[in-house]
């Protein structure tokens, strides 16, 4: 079924691949909208209200923020196969391993290999919204980078190692999509990947499995093409939060959005529903009108606005 699936994205960006890669499990169709890899980005943040991640996912007015939301709406909207068959808790727990531990070295050494070929202003951009890394030490930290990727492609290679076809048994799940998007960003990043990943059997074939998964069925539209789309749309109706939430702010109020790892990242809008799954906040614009701008619960404050 086509639920009018818009991905604003970058081909090249790993946190993009894990949603691409749903798409392709799901068999699902979707259009797909370019977005510069550093800011500006304003075709995005247009509908965000200033969030400046990738990827964002847009249905009519509503906007998905995070790949844990999004993640989370796909499910909703197309449930097979499941990708949380496993439950949340463990597939969303793994996601802090591949998102975090995994991600931080693989991101430091592709930064570190390909310094020669980055623009200044992508090095800028990442040095500004990477906090974590320290892009002064990249030179000397690169081999303790390598034995960490190889560390954690081991762990990938033993879980494996029984024989089963994917992390969690036979279906890919969101787990096998975290761990993956790492291994596709160190093969398109980092030129001694292929050395670092070469002793494991069992992760070789599983690359492969991945790999065959494909994208689904991608439509290529403008950035302007998605405006009106949301333009011509409202959001869809939002049920009213099933608790009060200890931020102490209510339905109606005006409020902030912050991400805890990027506090200078913030998104105002009027509060209209916060639950221990997920945060809505309602936008309006001239260019987009009214949209629904949705993030989950964890990990980002809601904080009054101003």
């Amino acid at each position: 079924m086509d639920h009018d699936f818009i991905l604003h994205h970058h081909d090249p960006s790993p946190f993009a691949e894990k949603i691409r890669k749903a798409f392709g499990i799901k068999g699902l169709a979707w259009r797909s909208v370019q977005i510069p890899m550093v800011m500006p980005k304003p075709g995005l943040t247009e509908l965000t209200g200033g969030y400046r991640g990738t990827p964002v996912l847009q249905i009519g007015a509503d906007i998905y923020c995070d790949t844990r939301r999004i993640i989370a709406e796909i499910e909703a909207r197309a449930p097979t196969p499941p990708l949380l068959g496993a439950g949340p808790l463990i597939n969303f727990a793994l996601q802090h391993w591949s998102d975090d531990a995994y991600f931080a070295p693989g991101a430091a050494l592709s930064m570190y290999e390909n310094a020669d070929q980055l623009p200044q202003e992508v090095i800028e951009d990442r040095e500004a919204y990477f906090h974590e890394l320290s892009f002064s030490d990249f030179a000397e930290d690169a081999p303790h980078f390598r034995a960490q990727i190889q560390a954690h492609a081991a762990l990938i290679d033993r879980q494996l190692s029984d024989g089963r076809t994917f992390l969690c048994g036979d279906a890919p799940q969101w787990v096998d999509l975290g761990a993956w998007h790492n291994i596709f960003m160190a093969s398109g990043n980092i030129p001694s990947a292929a050395s670092l990943y070469a002793p494991f059997s069992a992760l070789a074939g599983w690359v492969e499995r991945m790999q065959a998964l494909g994208h689904g069925d991608r439509t290529d539209i403008e950035a302007d093409a998605a405006l009106d789309v949301a333009l011509g749309a409202e959001p869809a109706p939002i049920p009213a939060a099933a608790i009060e939430d200890p931020s102490g702010r209510t339905a109606g109020e005006a409020v902030r959005i912050v991400p805890d790892d990027h506090k200078d990242t913030v998104v105002d809008g009027e509060l209209a529903r916060a639950t221990p799954d997920d945060i809505v906040i309602l936008r309006r614009t001239p260019r987009v009108g009214t949209v629904a701008v949705h993030f989950p619960r964890i990990g980002y404050a809601i904080r009054p606005a101003g």
